[in-house]
C-alpha cells in the first residue's frame, strides 16, 4: 500500500485562455485541460509519472492522462471525477471531484420588438399594424424553433377557416401577417401565418488574442456556433372590444426533443405578452368611404382589386349571389358598424351610378332577393348578402348594367355618428350561348338522317315518334354539340384528329400517349382527365394553337382552267377575258396569263418589271430612255428594233418557243387572257366550324378578343360553368 495522502489529492482545471476556471463554453474551440497533482506537507508535489490518472468527465467520456484535454458538447453542469491508482491498479489511492459549468455560446432565446417598444399597442380596426419584429438565436445542436402565437381575453376565428363556416370571413378576426413583395405587380401582399417560421443565418466562433467572439463562415478558425433568424410581423384586428392579450412562445416540445446529455437548462425566453386595443371612427383617422361588391365577402384589404369579385360575366336566367360591405378611406373593411337597409338601383350602361337618373332599368327587367336569413350563424350585421338575377326581358344580346348600393352605417362606438355611403358594380349579362363555336361534324342532323329512312308508309307520319322521342335523344341541326348523335358522329368523323394528332387530340388522347411511356405524369396533370365533361371539351379546344384553332381562309388565285364548263362560277375563276396580243398595252403589274396550246396549260406572266420594251421610247433627251410603266404586248420579240439596246427575250418569259419568234409566231402555239385576281375565300382546316350556324365566334376576332379576362374564351368557359355544372 502507498504512503501518499489521498486527502490531499486535487486536480486543476485550465480554460481555453490558460487561466483557472471552472468554466466553459461547449464548443471545440474552448476545451478545459485537467490537470492531476498531490501537494506533500511541505508544499512539494508528488510525482505522479509512476501512478495511473482517470478522469471521469461527467458526460460520458474519460481521459486517462495525468493531462487531459475535453470540450463538452452540451451545456449544463458536469461532476469530473479523478481517480489515482498505484502502478499495480490494485488499490485506489486518491480521488477527487469538482463541478464544471459548461455554457451556450449562443443562447436560446428570442425577443419581440413592437412599435415604439410598448408593451400595449392602440390599433385601427380593420387595418395591418406594425411592423413587429421577432429575432430569435438557437445553438448549434438544436433546430431554429417556430415561434406561435396565441390570444386571451377576446374569441376569434382564423380568416380562411372556411371548413366551419364558408362565410366565417365576414366574422370579426385577430390574425398575425407576413408581407410578402409581388414584382409583377409592384405591390405588397399580406399572407395570414399560424405560426412564424424565421429567416435563418449562420453564426460562427473563434479565438482572437485568447478572447472568444464571433467569426466569419471563411476564417479557417472559425466553428459553426448556431443561428439565428428574423421575421417582420403585421397585426389586425377587427374587433372593437376590450383589451386583450397577445402571447408569443417558442416551440417547447422541439426544444426538449432536442435537450440530449447534459444539457439541463433550456435557456430561453418563453410568453411574451402584448396588450392590444382597437378602435374605429373618426378618431382613428377613419372614414368610411364606400361599398364593396364581391362574390364571398372577402375584399382585397389595402389594395384596389379584390381577390373575389363578381364576375364581370354573368348570364341571364342564372343567380348572381353577391355581399356588400363597407370599406374606408384606406380600402379597408369596416366591420365594427351597425348597417341598415340597403337600397338597391339597377341602371342601364356602365357610365352613371348615380340614383337619381334617366336611365334607370325597370324591375321587371331583374330581381334582387334577400339572403341575409341564411347567414344568422355569423354573428355581424355589418354585410348584406344578395342575389341578383337577370331574366330573358333585359334584351337578346349582351347588355351592359351597374348595380349600385347605398346604405346608412352607426359607428358601434357611437351612435350618433351616421355615414350615408354608395357603392356599385358594372356587369355584362350575356344570353347563355352568345359565344359559342362548334367543331367541323358537329353539324349532323341525326333526326333527319333517321327519317330519310322511312321507306314503309306505316312511318311516314309517325312525327310524333321522330320529332319528340328520336330527336330529343339523338338531336338534329339546331341542337348542342353534347346531344348523343352528334357526339357519336363526330367522334366517328374526327377519330383520327382526335386521337393521334398532338395538337389537336383531346385529354384522353394525351393521357393514354403519355401512358405509353409511363411520363404522364410529366407531361401535365392527369387529374386533368377528372374534369367534368362539359369542361374538358373546352380544355381540349382552347388548349388548340391559335392558327389550327381559326385556319385560314383560301388565297389560291390561279384557278385558270374552266375544264369545258360554260360559267366560271367554279373552275377558271381567275381566267380572264381573252385579249388581242396585236393591239393589248400592257400595264406593268397587271399580270397575264398564257394558255399554251400544245400542252393544255397556263402559266400566269409577271408584268411588273420588263427587261426591256421596245415601244414608249421617248424622242427627247436623255436619248434611248424608255416608258417602263407600259408597253405593247406584240413586242414580244427576240429581235431588237434598237441596234443600241441589246436583243434577246424582251420579258423573260418561260414560255416554249423557236429559236427566232414574233407576236404572230407566239400566237400560234399561245392564248393571251387577263388576271381575274378573285380569292375563293373559304375557310380551309382549322379546328372550328365557321360555316356552323350555331358558331357564333367571327372568323376574324383576333386572338387579343378572345384571350384574357371578360373575353370570349373566358365568357365561353363560364358560360359552361355556369349552365352545366349550376356554379355562380
Amino acid at each position: 500500500m502507498s504512503n501518499i495522502k489521498t486527502d490531499y489529492a486535487l486536480f486543476d482545471v485550465v480554460d481555453y485562455k490558460g487561466e483557472n476556471k471552472l468554466s466553459s463554453y461547449n464548443l471545440d474551440i474552448t476545451p478545459l485541460t485537467f490537470k492531476a497533482r498531490i501537494p506533500e506537507d511541505d508544499g512539494v508535489d508528488i510525482p505522479l509519472n509512476d501512478k495511473r490518472v482517470t478522469f471521469d468527465f461527467g458526460d460520458g467520456s474519460f481521459g486517462n492522462s495525468i493531462s487531459s484535454v475535453h470540450a463538452y458538447e452540451y451545456p449544463g453542469e458536469y461532476t469530473v471525477r479523478m481517480i489515482i491508482r498505484d502502478c499495480k491498479n490494485n488499490s485506489v489511492l486518491a480521488s477527487y471531484s469538482t463541478p464544471i459549468q459548461i455554457h451556450d455560446f449562443v443562447v436560446n432565446t428570442f425577443t419581440v420588438n413592437v412599435p415604439s417598444n410598448a408593451d400595449f399597442l392602440t390599433l385601427s380596426a380593420g387595418q395591418f399594424a406594425g411592423p413587429l419584429t421577432v429575432t430569435a438565436q438557437t445553438p448549434f445542436y438544436q433546430d431554429l424553433q417556430d415561434i406561435y402565437f396565441s390570444t386571451s381575453g377576446c374569441e376569434f376565428d382564423n380568416y380562411f377557416n372556411l371548413a366551419k363556416n364558408k362565410f366565417n370571413s365576414l366574422k370579426k378576426y385577430f390574425s398575425i401577417y407576413e408581407r410578402i413583395y409581388l414584382p409583377t405587380l409592384s405591390s405588397y401582399e399580406y399572407v395570414e401565418v399560424q405560426k412564424i417560421s424565421l429567416s435563418s443565418t449562420d453564426i460562427y466562433a473563434r479565438i482572437d488574442s485568447s478572447n472568444i467572439g464571433y467569426g466569419l463562415s471563411s476564417s479557417l478558425s472559425s466553428v459553426y456556433a448556431g443561428s439565428s433568424g428574423t421575421k417582420e410581423l403585421y397585426l389586425k384586428t377587427e374587433d372593437q372590444s376590450n383589451t386583450f392579450n397577445v402571447s408569443f412562445f417558442k416551440d417547447r416540445e422541439n426544444i426538449f426533443a432536442n435537450s440530449l446529455k447534459g444539457y439541463k437548462n433550456n435557456n430561453y425566453t418563453n410568453n411574451l405578452n402584448i396588450s392590444i386595443s382597437a378602435f374605429v371612427g373618426a378618431t382613428s383617422g377613419q372614414t368610411l368611404s364606400s361599398i364593396k361588391f364581391s362574390s364571398n365577402g372577402i375584399l382585397g384589404e389595402d389594395i384596389e382589386q379584390d381577390p373575389f369579385p363578381i364576375s364581370k360575366t354573368q348570364y341571364k336566367g342564372l343567380e348572381i349571389p353577391f355581399i356588400i360591405t363597407p370599406v374606408n378611406n384606406n380600402n379597408y373593411t369596416m366591420k365594427s358598424l351597425t348597417a341598415g337597409t340597403p337600397t338597391f338601383v339597377v341602371l342601364s350602361g356602365a357610365s352613371s351610378h348615380v340614383f337619381a337618373s334617366s336611365n334607370i332599368v325597370p324591375s321587371s327587367y331583374y330581381t334582387i332577393s334577400d339572403l341575409a336569413n341564411s347567414l344568422s350563424s355569423v354573428d355581424t350585421n355589418f354585410w348584406y348578402r344578395g342575389v341578383l338575377t337577370f331574366n330573358d326581358n333585359l334584351s337578346a344580346t349582351a347588355t351592359r348594367i351597374t348595380l349600385s348600393a347605398r346604405n346608412t352605417y352607426t359607428y358601434n362606438t357611437n351612435s350618433s355618428l351616421l355615414s350615408t355611403v354608395n357603392g356599385h358594380v358594372t356587369l355584362t349579362a350575356y344570353p347563355k350561348n352568345y359565344y359559342d363555336f362548334y367543331k367541323h361534324n358537329e353539324d349532323f342532323d341525326f333526326e333527319r338522317t333517321i327519317k330519310d329512312l322511312r321507306f314503309q308508309e306505316i312511318l311516314l307520319d309517325k312525327n310524333i315518334f321522330f320529332d319528340d322521342f328520336i330527336g330529343t335523344i339523338f338531336g338534329d341541326v339546331s341542337s348542342r354539340h353534347d346531344i348523343l348523335g352528334k357526339k357519336l358522329y363526330e367522334k366517328v368523323f374526327n377519330f383520327v384528329s382526335n386521337n393521334s394528332d398532338i395538337d389537336i387530340c383531346d385529354i384522353n388522347s394525351l393521357i393514354s400517349m403519355a401512358s405509353m411511356t409511363d411520363d404522364y405524369g410529366i407531361v401535365f396533370d392527369r387529374a386533368l382527365a377528372q374534369e367534368p365533361a362539359e369542361v374538358k371539351r373546352f380544355l381540349d379546344i382552347l388548349s388548340v394553337s391559335y392558327n389550327k384553332f381559326r385556319g385560314g381562309k383560301n388565297k389560291f388565285d390561279e384557278n385558270f382552267d374552266p375544264q369545258g364548263t360554260t360559267t366560271k362560277a367554279i373552275y377558271g375563276k381567275n381566267l380572264g377575258d381573252e385579249i388581242n396580243s396585236l393591239t393589248y398595252e400592257v400595264t406593268a403589274g397587271s399580270d397575264l396569263v398564257a394558255y399554251e396550246k400544245f400542252s393544255n396549260t397556263y402559266h400566269r406572266l409577271n408584268t411588273f418589271q420588263p427587261i426591256s420594251a421596245l415601244s414608249g421610247i421617248n424622242s427627247g433627251p436623255p436619248l434611248g430612255a424608255k416608258n417602263t410603266n407600259t408597253y405593247m404586248l406584240s413586242d414580244y420579240s427576240n429581235q431588237s428594233n434598237n441596234a443600241s439596246l441589246s436583243g434577246g427575250d424582251n420579258w423573260g418569259w418561260s414560255l416554249i418557243l423557236p429559236s427566232s419568234y414574233n407576236i404572230e409566231t407566239v400566237n400560234t402555239f399561245y392564248e393571251f387572257y387577263s388576271l381575274s385576281a378573285v380569292y375563293d375565300d373559304t375557310i380551309l382546316s382549322g379546328l372550328v366550324d365557321y360555316s356552323n350556324g350555331l358558331t357564333t365566334v367571327d372568323f376574324t376576332s383576333p386572338l387579343s378578343s378572345l384571350e384574357g379576362e371578360n373575353n370570349i374564351f373566358d365568357i365561353v368557359i363560364r358560360n359552361s360553368l355556369f349552365s352545366s355544372l349550376s356554379l355562380f
